[in-house]
């Protein structure tokens, strides 16, 4: 009896372990394409006409359904301008004119590629005047856009999933020659009725939840494309992955519900396969790394499908039945379909916390966001609801179930009526549980979205005299810390070199962030600024600090302190040869410094034509010839627009207008290395630039480009000068 005992103690202990732990499990959230940073600034007041107004945001976009419009404030017009798409994650507006004296103000519509979800928001600015409501406005509210319909229609499919989930599973597992045969109860009599029934339930759950998949589909199309007709199920459901998840799920679901009768075990894989593309369809789909993250949250909602669903299956078989069967045939039930449920309960629910606490990592990034966000705030409910749906089962099942299986007669009336009213409960529980994953999966920004971005820094600007030229015998570089600039001041004292290094986020912002400065020393000269002195060899190592992240960034901090004509004339040069090139090839790495980078490579002809291939999420692919231009996504058709503005081949190369600053990092027997440094103007609307350029001694062309701008780390290889070749419009 005392080793009995023992071993209902460690495992009570061991639960009530996992159910703390549990404390930080997340649901599955549904990222989207969240608004970044923009240029202008939100807010900003430039004194002169910018050339373009670029929006960047936090995840791909799906580029025929993303949109947004510069706004005259004053009077409420559209303004004329192109539109262009600069990555995966960022949309460029070109007026087609210079903008008067006015305020303004950008809306837009965004799509995410990874998650399908839909978001809207706001920003102003004022060229010489003051901005519209100064700065962005991003709806945040799970309910805009009839989101009380898509949290009701999710939440639906969630708990016909994981009911028809549940029988499918815990049958294959317990049970997998009859249709819900771990329901019969042993010798009890009703018990071939209650399985009948149930797998009936079952089945019928399936097909529903299939018509609740196309609905949850329909109506999200809804939202991101304002319409449910052809071109907008092509844009939304068959042209990226997020929107072929969705259209998986409903096809799996539909050939579970079909095959069930016959092929069970296959209907059980079907099913996994619709968890499988539920998670693909989240957030864990934008999530870094995405694969653990689509892995760890596809394994939540198998888990949890086991130990909801097969709850749910035992209360609706048995709870109303209770009543009518004797003492003995209710210990049976507790003996021959409790038990052996328990068995595979257990080890579920541990999966569910294990993988909740990876999701939680993964996406919240630090604990009191569960009570300091709203996201989080409706989390913390749903991990409650998980906290007394653990908390019941731990009752019945291991404090109140061993007393009453093992007793010879009904020996217990109040403890077990307390046993199954706790069982009953859970069912309720667990809609609760599902309606918070339903509300979370329509919550337009994470909160480790927006403490990333609040990390980055404050709402002050940097004073100009922050960005300037580098002067005489000084050298100007710089490159990425993280998502920060890291930009370097830096020129020769006697005992090494001294300077000052700057951190600026994408809107030239100073972080909150502690600078190193390995091998010197270092001192604060204000929010994310060091001096440094006493620094040897060839490179300026740097080490930025925060109380949550660390980023390291290398700098290049050798260069020949006479040799300023001879890089200015160097630059030129290579400018004049690069312009004056029939064809080139080019190899480019773009990223904002956290998250996915992008990957593209350009076939470039003169004067006007270009082919491109960008790889991200997907594969995207351009052609362009004039102010004609193709484009294609992942396997889908080619689509034709008319540009703005004429492509000219002779602009494409990123440094030229940026001739400034010029300093010779390196001789070497083929190459030679040029910094150059412009610190743009003193608004948003010309921003900071700096370029590392490698140009061959032989030829004058470049070879290799590094470029540091606001949110743009950039470095291209270019290659196969004036090689024969045509660029032709697509087929």
């Amino acid at each position: 009896m005392r080793r009995r005992r023992s071993r209902r103690a460690r495992g009570a202990h061991g639960l009530l372990l996992v159910v703390t732990v549990a404390l930080a499990v997340p649901g599955t959230a549904s990222g989207h394409a969240a608004f970044s940073d923009a240029v202008p600034e939100p807010g900003s007041r430039l004194e002169a006409s910018p050339s373009r107004v670029v929006l960047a945001f936090t995840e791909a976009l799906n580029r025929r359904l993303t949109r947004a419009t510069l706004i005259d404030a004053r009077s409420g017009e559209a303004v004329a301008a192109s539109a262009r798409f600069e990555g995966g994650d960022r949309l460029v507006l070109r007026p087609r004119g210079a903008l008067p004296s006015a305020p303004y103000r950008v809306v837009w519509h965004t799509v995410s590629r990874l998650d399908g979800h839909a978001l809207e928001g706001s920003f102003g600015f004022g060229v010489r005047t003051a901005a519209p409501g100064g700065e962005a406005q991003l709806e945040q509210s799970p309910l805009a856009r009839d989101g009380w319909l898509r949290v009701a229609l999710r939440g639906l499919l969630y708990v016909l999933t994981i009911f028809f989930g549940g029988g499918l599973l815990v049958g294959a597992l317990l049970s997998p020659a009859t249709p819900a045969g771990w329901l019969r109860g042993g010798a009890v009599g009703q018990g071939r009725d209650a399985a009948r029934r149930a797998w009936r339930r079952t089945c019928l759950a399936g097909w529903i939840a299939a018509a609740a998949a196309v609905a949850v589909a329909l109506v999200e199309t809804s939202d991101a494309a304002g319409s449910i007709g052809p071109g907008a199920i092509d844009a939304y459901v068959l042209s990226t992955a997020s929107g072929l998840a969705r259209l998986a799920t409903v096809a799996c679901l539909a050939a579970a519900a079909l095959v069930a009768a016959r092929w069970r075990r296959v209907a059980a894989a079907l099913l996994v396969g619709a968890l499988l593309s539920i998670a693909i369809g989240g957030h864990a789909n934008s999530a870094s790394p995405r694969g653990l993250a689509v892995t760890s949250d596809w394994l939540h909602l198998v888990a949890a499908t086991v130990w909801i669903g097969g709850i749910a299956q035992i209360v609706l078989a048995w709870l109303p039945r209770i009543r009518s069967l004797d003492s003995a045939d209710r210990r049976s039930v507790m003996r021959n379909v409790l038990a052996p449920f328990g068995r595979i309960a257990l080890p579920a629910f541990a999966v569910v916390v294990a993988a909740g606490v990876v999701n939680a990592v993964i996406e919240l990034g630090r604990l009191r966001e569960l009570w300091s966000s709203g996201y989080g705030l409706a989390l913390a409910t749903k991990v409650a609801l998980v906290g007394v749906v653990a908390l019941a089962s731990y009752v019945h099942a291991l404090r109140l179930r061993p007393r009453l299986v093992s007793a010879r007669s009904d020996g217990h009336p109040t403890a077990e009526r307390r046993h199954w009213r706790l069982l009953g409960l859970e069912p309720g529980l667990g809609v609760g549980v599902v309606g918070v994953a339903a509300l979370l999966a329509v919550v337009p920004v994470p909160p480790r979205q927006l403490f990333e971005r609040a990390e980055a820094g404050d709402e002050s600007p940097t004073g100009p005299a922050s960005l300037r030229a580098p002067r005489r015998g000084e050298l100007a570089v710089a490159w990425h810390a993280g998502p920060w600039i890291a930009a370097a001041w830096m020129s020769r004292a006697a005992d090494g070199l001294a300077g000052t290094v700057r951190l600026f986020s994408p809107n030239l912002v100073a972080p909150h962030a502690a600078i190193g400065v390995r091998g010197a020393v270092t001192t604060v000269c204000g929010k994310g600024c060091a001096r440094f002195r006493r620094v040897q060899g060839a490179e300026l190592r740097l080490a930025v600090a925060t109380r949550h992240r660390r980023y390291d960034a290398v700098l290049p901090a050798r260069w020949d302190h006479g040799g300023e004509r001879e890089a200015s004339r160097l630059a030129k040069a290579a400018t004049r040869v690069m312009r004056r090139l029939r064809t080139v090839r080019v190899a480019e790495h773009l990223s904002g410094g956290v998250g996915l980078a992008v990957t593209s490579r350009y076939r470039l002809q003169a004067p006007d034509r270009y082919a491109s291939v960008v790889r991200s999420v997907q594969v995207n692919r351009d052609v362009v010839i004039g102010a004609r231009s193709w484009f294609k996504s992942g396997d889908g058709q080619w689509r034709y627009e008319t540009l703005g503005d004429r492509f000219d081949a002779r602009s494409f190369f990123p440094w030229v207008g940026h001739l400034r600053g010029a300093r010779l990092l390196g001789r070497f027997r083929r190459r030679v290395d040029v910094a150059l440094a412009d610190p743009g103007g003193a608004d948003a609307s010309r921003p900071p630039f700096w370029f590392v350029l490698t140009i061959d001694r032989a030829t004058m062309r470049v070879v290799r480009m590094r470029m540091t701008a606001p949110g743009h780390f950039m470095t291209q290889r270019y290659f196969a000068f004036d090689a024969p070749g045509t660029i032709r419009p697509p087929r």
